[in-house]
């Protein structure tokens, strides 16, 4: 059984590995949407990292992961409490800007985590000496899967380090990507790279995320 937060209308998920706030939401088409949620999240403070749709049981769910769009260069952590500040923001915006669609799709505002998307040469240049997963939608010399040491960002494309041999990827090519902190230490160092390693959360340490308008 999950809490019930009356002050929010949310419900406490323990032991999740990212925080998140959803209700019932809007249909959107992604393309045309992503922008203007862009600049929405951007007013109330936050970076739109990834936005994608789940599927959850029968549900629909449109996924937002945030941060603070400082969050590099102050090392702020997304919480609870910023989670339910954009997920309400942002209704109060679908509500003028989508209303004949609200009953159709569930969104759902979560903190990247551990494992966070990687959409933006930023995000790669950020992040550069952690390990990452990355899929391409087409074949890369053979190959579309890839485990591999961030390295450079030159241009349009990313450099990984993969068993010690260095791989270009356009990023107009990724498919998805994500860090892979918990392959790092049984992952071979790079050999031409230098890495950089996720800081783990304690062991007793419980991360907590809510959820709106969801059974107990």
């Amino acid at each position: 059984m999950r809490p019930w937060r009356p002050e929010t209308g949310c419900q406490d998920w323990v032991g999740s590995t990212h925080l998140f706030c959803c209700s019932s939401g809007v249909s959107l088409d992604l393309k045309k949407a992503q922008p203007p949620i862009e600049r929405q999240l951007a007013l109330l403070g936050y970076e739109l990292v990834h936005l994608e749709t789940v599927r959850e049981g029968r549900d629909e769910m449109l996924r937002l992961y945030i941060d603070h769009l400082d969050g590099e260069a102050t090392g702020r952590k997304v919480t609870l409490d910023d989670c339910t500040a954009a997920h309400e923001g942002l209704l109060l915006w679908l509500d003028v800007e989508f209303p004949d669609l609200r009953e159709k799709l569930g969104v759902e505002v979560s903190s990247p985590g551990m494992e966070r998307p990687l959409t933006k040469g930023d995000h790669f240049r950020r992040f550069a000496g952690r390990l990452c997963r990355v899929q391409t939608a087409a074949p890369i010399n053979g190959q579309k899967r890839f485990k591999g040491w961030i390295g450079p960002v030159e241009g349009d494309s990313i450099t990984l380090e993969e068993d010690g041999v260095l791989k270009t990827v356009p990023i107009e090519a990724i498919q998805k990507a994500r860090l892979a902190p918990f392959d790092e230490d049984k992952t071979p160092r790079p050999k031409h790279l230098t890495a950089r390693f996720t800081e783990m959360p304690d062991a007793d340490g419980v991360e907590t995320s809510a959820a709106e308008d969801e059974e107990a």
